[in-house]
């Protein structure tokens, strides 16, 4: 069974503290703990491989993926891509949608709103376990959601979806 990795960035400095552009805010020392924290999670996991991860080009999405995989010792292709700064719902289908079949987990490091309703549509009524709930409310920063794919990354939708468990830091 494939994986699919939905991850928020971890904590930032705050819009107010920065004279800098949204993209350009940094982690907070709370949030380099965060990716740390979720790294060492993740390792615990048996993914298959090989992993890719798609990144936003956001400095607080970068440094949380930097952080999340130099503390599970994961090994994966990273790419940058610049759609997932604003993405929608329909631009993350299409970004796995045309995941090569080689890619056996793909890990997806984004931005709420659509990091989190993503993970809640595809969920479903697994929003209800207690495993889930928490989604309820807001997507936590430094959240993983770790979803199981079987078939392709073609067949990727609501019913494909095998909820597996919610990371938090």
């Amino acid at each position: 069974m494939r994986c699919l990795l939905l991850l928020r960035h971890a904590e930032a400095v705050s819009h107010l503290l920065t004279a800098k552009s949204d993209s350009a805010r940094a982690l907070t020392p709370k949030g380099q703990e965060q990716a740390a924290s979720i790294g060492r999670q993740l390792s615990t996991l048996d993914l298959p491989s090989p992993i890719r991860v798609l990144c936003s080009p956001a400095i607080r999405t970068r440094q949380t993926t930097q952080g999340v995989l130099a503390a599970s010792g994961t090994a994966a292709s990273l790419e940058i891509e610049e759609g997932l700064y604003s993405a929608t719902a329909d631009d993350l289908y299409s970004l796995i949608y045309a995941t090569p079949e080689t890619v056996e987990t793909l890990l997806i490091v984004g931005h709420n709103p659509t990091i989190g309703e993503f993970a809640c549509d595809l969920l479903g009524p697994a929003l209800q376990s207690a495993r889930f709930s928490a989604l309820y409310r807001s997507y936590p920063l430094a959240g993983l959601t770790v979803l199981g794919v079987q078939g392709q990354w073609l067949d990727v939708r609501p019913s494909t979806i095998q909820p597996i468990t919610l990371i938090q830091p």
